[in-house]
This record gives structure tokens, C-alpha cells and sequence, in this order.
């Protein structure tokens, strides 16, 4: 009686020294993972119809994450991180963890006191954490000095508020607003 193939089918391993040996497949064309797989096998033979194996995984957890979880709930994402980025500067969020933690072993404060502690702190060396506390950065409204040659903004001789979109469609020939 014929026999099934699926015994003789094999590996991805088998079938790359297979291909090897044939010289279907050249010395320099081998997988990365070849050399490591040869030098190390795996325990049990990795087998499209062998069972899984059934057992606990154990959460990783550190008292960081906590911190890190209620910064990204109260500030949001800061933007993009990128991993490939190699210089040593650290992110806004590790800032954060490493003034929250300084401050909670110096102190003995409540930990929403501990996190509006540490955003001042981090406030106070520049970095803003909510739109609400950031400086502007473009202030919609600008104070103009009179000139001697009688400005059509400033020709009342007094200092004037204006808009900088005033200003520009001023000079583009429109009419203020």
C-alpha cells in the first residue's frame, strides 16, 4: 500500500541541506540562520503536526509601566519616536519616569501630586507636556510703534493693537478685517 509523503516532507532545514548537498543552492546563498541552526538545533524537532506546548506566561511588569500608562493617559502620544534614532537624548515620556521617580524618592506625596510635581518639573527645564500650560509660540496679536513717516497701522501716534492677519492682507491690497 502506498504510504503517505507527508512523513518524508521534512523541515525547512532538511530542505535547505538538501539543496546544499544537491548544489541546488550555493554555499553563499545559504540562509542567515542556517550556521545557527546547525551549531544549535532546537530540542524537539519543529513539525507542522506536532502539538502545541500548553503553559503559563508570565506578564512582565514594571513599576515603570504604571508611570508610563498615566502619561500617555493624561498627555497623550508627544508625537513620533524613532527607534532607529541611535543619540543618547531620551524621550519626553522616559524624562517624565526619571523625574516621577526622583521626586517619589525624595518625597512622600500622592501619586496625582507626584505626576503634576513632576510635569512642573519638567516644565521648568522647557519641556511642555499640555497645550493648555505651553507658551504661545505665534502670538496672534503684535504691538506696532509709530514711525516718523506715518504708518496707515500706526498713524494715530499712539501704540496699536493689530492682527497679523490685518497686516498681511493690509499689504496684499485687502481690506481689514
Amino acid at each position: 500500500m502506498a504510504g503517505s509523503r507527508l512523513e518524508k516532507i521534512g523541515t525547512i532545514f532538511t530542505r535547505a541541506t538538501g539543496l546544499l548537498k544537491s548544489g541546488a543552492m550555493k554555499p553563499q546563498d545559504k540562509p542567515l540562520w542556517y550556521d545557527i541552526y546547525e551549531a544549535f538545533p532546537p530540542r524537539y524537532e519543529p513539525h507542522y503536526d506536532r502539538s502545541p506546548v500548553i503553559k503559563e506566561i508570565k506578564q512582565i511588569f514594571y513599576p515603570e509601566d504604571v508611570i508610563r500608562g498615566k502619561f500617555y493617559r493624561k498627555y497623550g502620544s508627544p508625537g513620533i519616536i524613532s527607534l532607529s534614532d541611535t543619540s543618547p537624548r531620551s524621550s519626553l515620556c522616559q524624562l517624565f519616569v526619571a523625574e516621577y521617580k526622583h521626586l517619589q524618592a525624595d518625597s512622600s506625596l500622592t501619586e496625582d501630586r507626584l505626576m503634576e510635581e513632576a510635569a512642573l518639573a519638567l516644565e521648568a527645564r522647557g519641556f511642555y507636556l499640555g497645550h493648555s500650560r505651553h507658551p504661545p509660540k505665534h502670538p496672534e496679536i503684535t504691538t506696532l510703534e509709530p514711525e516718523e513717516g506715518g504708518s496707515s497701522l500706526a498713524g494715530q501716534g499712539k501704540i496699536s493693537q493689530v492682527r497679523l492677519a490685518d497686516v498681511f492682507k493690509e499689504s496684499q491690497g485687502g481690506e481689514k478685517l
